[in-house]
């Protein structure tokens, strides 16, 4: 990808890049010809739905409630490991809230004597 990106946007030499990163030029065409797996196109798929619930949802979601809202409203059935390893690849992760400390309010009639 990075060869692709540095030879059509700053116009370096392929063969330069290809020996820099020691990999043969045909090994590059190769990789830029293939087809994608099915299994590779759903993955996209299906992150780019974790990345829009992610915002919807403000990051609050878990991987295991993300399956269950994406399954739910788009009628799919993705398993809970397979939506936590794409979330993983994209390093998302919800945000956990602090607790709020419970304090009992008292009035000065049922406060103890001071004994000091």
């Amino acid at each position: 990808m990075a060869i692709k990106f540095f030879y059509e946007n700053k116009h370096w030499s392929l063969n330069w890049m290809c020996k820099q990163l020691e990999i043969s030029r045909a090994a590059y065409y190769k990789w830029l010809h293939r087809e994608i797996p099915e299994h590779e196109l759903k993955n996209i798929e299906l992150a780019e739905l974790i990345k829009e619930y992610d915002e919807r949802f403000n990051h609050i979601l878990g991987y295991r409630r993300m399956t269950s809202w994406i399954n739910h409203f788009n009628h799919t059935n993705y398993s809970k490991k397979r939506v936590h390893r794409i979330m993983q690849k994209l390093d998302i992760h919800a945000v956990i809230r602090r607790k709020k400390k419970t304090y009992r309010s008292s009035t000065p009639d049922e406060t103890a004597e001071n004994k000091l």
